[in-house]
């Protein structure tokens, strides 16, 4: 473990009302002392290195110049010490006003006294190394800080508070369980084979039936919980003047677009972004799809496919104002998938008559009829795509223990242990074999809370977090 005492700027910089330098380690305490004037200080000059730090107490004062003497700016400063702080060590938190300058100089009088910069994620890091969250707690506070709407907030602030943790130590207390019975019956079973095929097969049932349910159960709630947590990517594409820019501006409710009724006033993408029922989606305007010679408008176009081809859902708009041409018949064809809702546009000037010829064409898609002029049938669009986001959770309830996407991983590692292994109705493995896959799945547990993780591990999490965290 590292004995340094780190320090580091855990505000973003630039104007604002209050910028937070955070100490942590042996050296924090003595540190302020030697930068530190107490508003109470008669004399106004050197810091007074005798004072008396009182744990979980503020101090109002200056910081100074170590050498100069010189303030720097009037400051709220926080004492925690350890083990009741943060990361268990000794913990001082600078308040100042915020702004490069100051932030800066404060810092690098903070390294004049003996500190070092902290690496990225470094406090959370000695947080969870020195035993006070586990790796599934460090991992939720990059998602809470990164988390796109409140369902993904509140998500990650229940693995902070060790939901996962809890689950995943009832597991592990489940498979010693079994694990014991197993090795009691390697050790001391005397018994005939017809009792030892009894035994054995009662422990492959609550594997399969006890277990997996636990883990499966854990899984789903990670693939349900991904759109929250992770976002999605929504493309709008169609052939030039078919609405698709006005289609934008009404689903993110403001004029981003710009609507003409030229052909191809879109050549780049728009990218803009909204909530549908808390899911985060990133909603992309693309040019018009259509064959052309004009080097601009191939760039375009070729963007377009990329997030026609990227996108988890694609809504491709077409006119109900007449038939389908054959670049939209062929587009069709080509894209005939689960992903694409089709958008009958401009519904307010259909002629009926082209229009029910257009919905017969249209009974083997998901398509919804919308003026992206007056704004009819938007709210219907909008519950159409949260549905088809959402698939079968359509009535979602994340309120358990929710794995990110590295414990799904491991989850369904243990998952293929357990379904590979007999299901307690034939003929049991023998219970060497049994030991052994209760071995490696406990291993994997405990990798997911880090108890038996490598450094490998530690290091990619916590590169992810922000100098300062």
């Amino acid at each position: 473990m590292d004995k340094t005492t780190i320090a580091a700027i855990s505000t973003p910089l630039g104007p604002g009302g209050i910028g937070i330098i955070r100490v942590s380690g042996h050296e924090a305490l003595p540190i302020l002392k030697k930068i530190f004037v107490p508003s109470t200080k008669k004399l106004v000059g050197k810091a007074d290195k005798k004072i008396d730090f009182r744990s979980h107490h503020v101090y109002y004062g200056t910081i100074r110049e170590i050498d100069s003497h010189d303030v720097i700016d009037e400051v709220l400063v926080f004492c925690m010490k350890g083990p009741n702080s943060y990361t268990k060590e000794d913990v001082v938190e600078i308040q100042s006003h915020s702004g490069y300058v100051i932030l800066d100089r404060i810092l690098s009088t903070v390294f004049d006294a003996g500190a070092t910069l902290a690496k990225p994620g470094e406090f959370t890091q000695r947080a969870f190394l020195n035993g006070r969250i586990d790796i599934t707690q460090a991992e939720a506070v990059i998602d809470l800080i990164n988390a796109p709407c409140e369902t993904a907030a509140n998500i990650a602030s229940r693995q902070v508070s060790g939901s996962i943790r809890g689950q995943i130590e009832t597991l592990i207390g489940l498979v010693d369980d079994l694990r014991a019975k197993c090795e009691a019956i390697i050790e001391f079973d005397e018994s005939d084979d017809l009792a030892l095929s009894a035994d054995l097969m009662a422990i492959n049932s609550a594997m399969h039936h006890s277990l997996l349910p636990q883990i499966n159960a854990l899984i789903q709630n990670q693939k349900s919980s991904a759109v929250f947590c992770e976002g999605v990517l929504l493309t709008i594409a169609g052939v030039p003047n078919v609405g698709k820019s006005s289609l934008l501006n009404q689903l993110v409710e403001k004029e981003t677009a710009i609507v003409s009724e030229i052909p191809g006033t879109t050549r780049d993408v728009i990218r803009e972004y909204l909530s549908i029922n808390g899911i985060p989606i990133t909603l992309c305007d693309t040019a018009g799809l259509h064959e052309t010679q004009d080097p601009v408008e191939c760039i375009g176009i070729d963007k377009a496919h990329d997030h026609i081809d990227r996108a988890q859902l694609l809504l491709f708009v077409i006119e109900a104002v007449r038939r389908l041409n054959p670049f939209e018949e062929k587009f069709l064809a080509d894209n005939s998938t689960n992903r694409v809702i089709v958008i009958l546009n401009k519904i307010d000037i259909a002629n009926q008559h082209v229009l029910h010829t257009v919905r017969q064409r249209l009974k083997k898609f998901r398509f919804i009829e919308v003026s992206a002029k007056t704004g009819k049938g938007i709210g219907d669009l909008r519950t159409l795509i949260f549905r088809s986001l959402v698939g079968e959770h359509n009535n979602l309830n994340v309120t358990g223990a929710t794995p990110n996407l590295r414990q799904r991983k491991i989850l369904e590692k243990i998952g293929k242990i357990i379904f590979e292994r007999d299901d307690g109705d034939g003929n049991p493995s023998l219970p060497e074999l049994i030991t052994d896959d209760l071995r490696r799945i406990k291993k994997l547990l405990e990798e997911i809370t880090g108890t038996k993780a490598n450094s490998d591990i530690y290091d990619r999490i916590f590169s992810q977090f922000c100098i300062g965290k």
